[in-house]
């Protein structure tokens, strides 16, 4: 490697230059041939493992394929647009994009290492790393380099891929995985975004009002005797369409004691139509229409199965449902974590919030020592045409699929080694179930037939189940449930008044935001920038200074949290921005629409908290 082109590694990339200078006598140059093309200039032919020369570039002119390749991508680079180029080579097309694009950002990812390395030893890296390369990225054949997933989920900029075509086929098992990683990470982005769009508001508000419900009703995992549940087999009844097969099963599991019943969302509506009522109803989802899941029950008089609910859940199926009442702690939970903190340890108190009631159940019941854990019911996938099992039927959510809709679906494997039609939602249930189950490492069966595989649940149907494992009743505690909490209320009036004092210390935050936003406004039309400079320090500090404060940082932060992520991921991209004058342009635009979202937010708020607390 040249030696300029070190001591440029070592300044910019420095995790670049260190597996180099660490690798450099191992790695395979064997496979490197640097070549002069037709033209003259230089090209690279590589060997695979296989055996196979092939060519990076043009063997005839290199140049004149760069050129190609840049122009080729025109309609996809807009005036914002971050371009992440896959296979570096020689660096020919990275030298044609800067030349056509002087203003745009890049990152480069080279998934083999020999090249870059050959690269760097015949070529000036200056040409490829300039002040609009965010991010260089080497595979280092040590371990998997995922690293440039990042970028995919937490840039707010469009990016647009150009794969170096040589790659398709010198890289070509890379490239797929690499596909493979972004399309799960851009989905899994979106899919977090959905969802904290959906419910960011709604999560804090109905940890607000349902905060006095918390403290009037016994913890699930902190104040029920687990005793009770220790050792013994729970069973998890969700609401997929296999659960109408089994419903004679458990309706004798039920009237012989055979294990915990523990009813998951909407499958009570099942339970109840054929009149077997389980130990308990689990529900967390914080929706406005989530009560509509109990209005059957309610409808039925029936008002004695104790509620477990997730303390962020929507407030009026609380409001609705008469009964008994024990709750669990939600890692959505502002409220409980913040007046509770001290009562409250992470790990053992605190249920991570999951794609479903079943995966939440399923942590508590594992906290609580059940063994063996069963699900019922637990599809994770379409069978018969539906969502739902018969007996459940929602006028706001349709129980059976369209036509369309199967087709579109992707694809699983079932428990019988056939291959079934699930969404994405379900494929994350199922994910979350495998993790728990591994991190947990109980005694796990699915007796869903037709339902998805669950690593770490293996399949058994219902019918051996009562053979093998529901061997003799269970001596339960009726009232289980029947427990009084033992929070130590006497802090919470100290925090509280610690909240509103906070809320004050926040408007002044905002109102020097707002003075700030006018002078670095003002200097970068002025294009001065030292003004400038001076105004983005002391952007850092009130930066700093909003997340240190209470109210912000448990409460409005979470409220907005859409808007928070998007302002942390614009700040990161800023921070690389070398041009003074236009990254306070952008600190101006990023800024004002941030704070409106602020005073918007804090409006709604400080209202709940105030009627609330």
């Amino acid at each position: 490697m040249l030696i300029d082109n070190t001591l440029l590694l070592r300044k910019t990339f420095p995790k670049v230059r260190e597996y180099y200078r660490e690798n450099e006598e191992i790695l395979d140059q064997q496979s490197i041939e640097v070549m002069e093309s037709k033209t003259g200039i230089e090209t690279i032919r590589f060997t695979t493992s296989d055996e196979k020369a092939l060519m990076v570039h043009s063997l005839y002119d290199p140049m004149r394929e760069a050129e190609r390749i840049i122009t080729s991508q025109k309609d996809s680079i807009k005036e914002n647009t971050h371009v992440f180029f896959y296979g570096v080579g020689m660096g020919y097309h990275i030298e044609k994009f800067q030349e056509l694009y002087p203003n745009h950002t890049f990152s480069l990812y080279e998934p083999i290492p020999e090249i870059f390395q050959s690269m760097a030893s015949h070529r000036s890296l200056n040409q490829l790393i300039t002040d609009n390369t965010k991010q260089l990225y080497i595979d280092t054949h040590l371990m998997s380099n995922t690293d440039y997933l990042g970028e995919f989920l937490s840039s707010n900029q469009a990016i647009h891929l150009i794969v170096l075509p040589s790659y398709e086929n010198i890289a070509k098992n890379k490239l797929q995985l690499f596909h493979e990683n972004v399309k799960s990470a851009i989905t899994n982005r979106r899919s977090k975004l959905h969802t904290d769009a959906s419910f960011q508001k709604l999560w804090v508000m109905n940890s607000l009002v349902n905060f006095k419900e918390v403290l009037h009703t016994p913890n699930m995992v902190k104040d029920i005797e687990c005793n009770n549940f220790q050792g013994k087999p729970a069973l998890i009844v969700s609401a997929g369409p296999s659960l109408a097969e089994d419903i004679e099963y458990i309706r004798h599991i039920k009237e012989n004691n055979l294990a915990y019943i523990f009813s998951v969302g909407s499958a009570i509506n099942s339970l109840v139509s054929y009149d077997i009522l389980p130990d308990a109803v689990c529900t967390y989802d914080p929706g406005k229409l989530n009560h509509k899941v109990f209005e059957k029950m309610v409808a039925h008089g029936i008002n004695d199965i104790p509620m477990l609910f997730g303390s962020s859940v929507g407030y009026e199926t609380l409001e609705k449902y008469k009964g008994p009442k024990v709750h669990f702690i939600t890692t959505q939970d502002r409220a409980s974590t913040y007046f509770l903190k001290d009562e409250l340890k992470v790990e053992e108190d605190l249920i991570i919030d999951s794609p479903s009631i079943a995966v939440m159940t399923f942590q508590i019941l594992n906290k609580l020592g059940a063994s063996p854990i069963i699900f019922a019911g637990q599809n994770l996938g379409y069978l018969y045409d539906r969502l739902y099992s018969e007996g459940i039927e929602y006028d706001h959510i349709q129980s059976t699929m369209e036509k369309e809709q199967i087709e579109k679906a992707l694809t699983t494997e079932d428990v019988h080694g056939n291959m079934i039609k699930t969404s994405h939602g379900f494929n994350s249930m199922r994910t979350s179930i495998e993790e728990f189950a591994k991190a947990y490492n109980g005694t796990y069966i699915n007796t869903t037939k037709g339902g998805a595989k669950i690593n770490g649940v293996p399949f058994q149907p219902i019918e051996e189940v009562l053979k093998n494992v529901f061997t003799e009743s269970l001596k339960k505690d009726e009232e289980w449930w029947n427990q009084q909490n033992k929070y130590d209320q006497s802090g919470i009036a100290v925090q509280k008044d610690f909240l509103g004092k906070s809320i004050q210390k926040f408007h002044v935050t905002l109102s020097d935001f707002n003075e700030l936003l006018r002078n670095i406004e003002k200097y970068t039309k002025l294009k001065n920038n030292q003004g400038i400079q001076n105004g983005l320090v002391k952007f850092d500090t009130l930066y700093n200074k909003l997340n240190e404060n209470d109210y912000y940082r448990h409460f409005l932060s979470f409220y907005i949290r859409v808007h928070v992520e998007i302002m942390a991921g614009e700040i990161r991209r800023l921070n690389q921005e070398k041009d003074v004058v236009r990254k306070g342009q952008e600190i101006v635009k990023l800024l004002s629409r941030f704070l409106k979202h602020c005073k918007e937010g804090t409006k709604e708020l400080e209202e709940i908290i105030h009627n609330t607390l």
